[in-house]
């Protein structure tokens, strides 16, 4: 052990290299957590946690030589709690910057299954016990195979690593560029909403349409159950609405993953 310590320059210099990949990971972390096209919900933590240590091992070497050296020194303590925070906010920030249009894709899915009357179809997943929609991970799931097939995720990371170089750990300060963060989410929160209502859009006029053609049968002829003869209708019409909207979604796709991996880029150098 102590021959290895002094290959690696002392105990001084291995105390600097694990806070080094302690910020590093910190930054990292978040990637695991809120990143769609990194790693699903549903990923066991063994996994997540493999991951974060493969992406430290990858991207401590970019910085090592520019992160503070206050930080590097404050090896433990609340000081050091502190460093470790600042930087989970700022991977948190890029991770969800680049999953917004992620996010949208499984809003549309699920505002779609709520309008189609499949509410039901919202089941608890047994692997997981968590409630899911059919539409809401289908989306989704189309939209990360779109997102890796354009190779979205190596411009991801590679916006990433460029951030750990241009804005190494402990150097973003997070107070001063408060208001431009605000005012970036809130755009890109707005523009998520307004591409998620886009994407159900088609599949909520088919739904009304055959709404209020149910609603004159019922007038006509008031013997006919409508409510449950007009279940299966209303799904399977909301669901072709859905699926012909892909079309349209596809085509749309690459220029929000473009948007979102810049405004996660400008946030975090």
């Amino acid at each position: 052990m102590e021959v290895l310590v002094e290959w690696l320059g002392g105990w001084a210099n291995v105390e600097r290299w694990l806070s080094a990949g302690a910020l590093v990971a910190a930054r990292v972390a978040p990637l695991t957590l809120f990143a769609p096209w990194l790693m699903l919900a549903k990923t066991p933590v063994v996994i997540r946690s493999g991951v974060v240590v493969a992406l430290t091992f990858a991207f401590a070497p970019l910085c090592m030589g520019r992160i503070d050296p206050e930080a590097l020194e404050a090896t433990h303590g609340v000081t050091f709690a502190v460093w470790v925070l600042r930087e989970a906010m700022v991977g948190t920030l890029f991770a969800v910057a680049t999953a917004v249009p992620f996010y949208a894709l499984d809003w549309a899915g699920r505002l779609t299954d709520t309008w189609r009357g499949a509410s039901l179809a919202e089941v608890i997943a047994p692997p997981t016990g968590e409630r899911t929609s059919p539409l809401g991970d289908l989306y989704l799931l189309m939209g990360i195979a779109v997102f890796v097939s354009l190779g979205g995720h190596r411009f991801a990371l590679a916006a990433f690593a460029e951030g750990l170089v241009v804005a190494p750990p402990g150097s973003i300060d997070l107070a001063a560029r408060a208001d431009e963060i605000v005012w970036g989410a809130a755009r890109l929160t707005g523009s998520a909403l307004a591409f998620a209502a886009s994407i159900a859009a088609p599949a909520a006029v088919s739904i009304v349409v055959v709404e209020a053609g149910l609603g004159l049968v019922a007038r006509s002829v008031p013997q006919v159950p409508v409510f449950f003869a007009g279940m299966p209708l209303r799904a399977a019409v909301g669901l072709a609405a859905a699926l012909i909207g892909l079309s349209v979604v596809v085509g749309e796709l690459p220029a929000a993953f473009e948007v979102a991996i810049d405004t996660a880029r400008d946030w975090t150098q």
